[in-house]
């Protein structure tokens, strides 16, 4: 786990926010007897993970995409070339999504804005071994010119079924 107990904090607010704003419906599936709490989530999100992506396009059409990701300090950080379409399209409009599920069971919504993290930001090196621990090497040996996104959740929502199979206990 990367997050400390500040980033917890924030991540729980914004969690907390998220189910305080969210409608009857959603709050009747993401109820409090099926929430995942910060430390749950990452606890459990360690290392590459994949999750569905979405951008807006140019003309306003939702574009979805599976990636690699990673929580990192508290934000899920996407890696993708600095020529693709979906940095062409967050550079025009920094809105996404991103979805995390196996079945339905956990799913963890993001919605929010990004930030591009490129290799002279000290945060992709850390980022980088993430993507050697679970593919043998450096994201680097891809493109010489990708980037990571950056998560950076307005809200967020985070469901179980059986919530308490995830650690719930602080970190040290």
């Amino acid at each position: 786990m990367y997050e400390t107990e500040q980033e917890l904090e924030t991540l729980q607010r914004i969690l907390d926010a998220s189910m305080d704003k969210a409608g009857a419906h959603t709050r009747s599936i993401f109820g409090d007897q099926n929430r995942l709490s910060a430390i749950q989530i990452s606890s459990y999100l360690q290392g590459v993970k994949q999750v569905a992506f979405a951008t807006v396009s140019s003309k306003g059409e939702p574009m979805v995409t599976p990636v690699d990701s990673v929580l990192y300090h508290g934000r899920f950080y996407i890696s993708t070339d600095e020529t693709s379409l979906r940095a062409r399209h967050l550079r025009r409009s920094p809105l996404l999504s991103l979805t995390y599920f196996e079945g339905a069971d956990p799913v963890i919504v993001v919605h929010g804005s990004a930030d591009f993290v490129g290799p002279k930001n000290r945060a992709f090196g850390a980022l980088d071994l993430e993507w050697i621990k679970a593919y043998g090497q450096s994201i680097l040996k891809l493109s010489n010119t990708v980037i990571f996104i950056r998560a950076n959740p307005k809200r967020m929502l985070a469901y179980s079924l059986h919530p308490q199979r995830f650690k719930s206990a602080k970190h040290h």
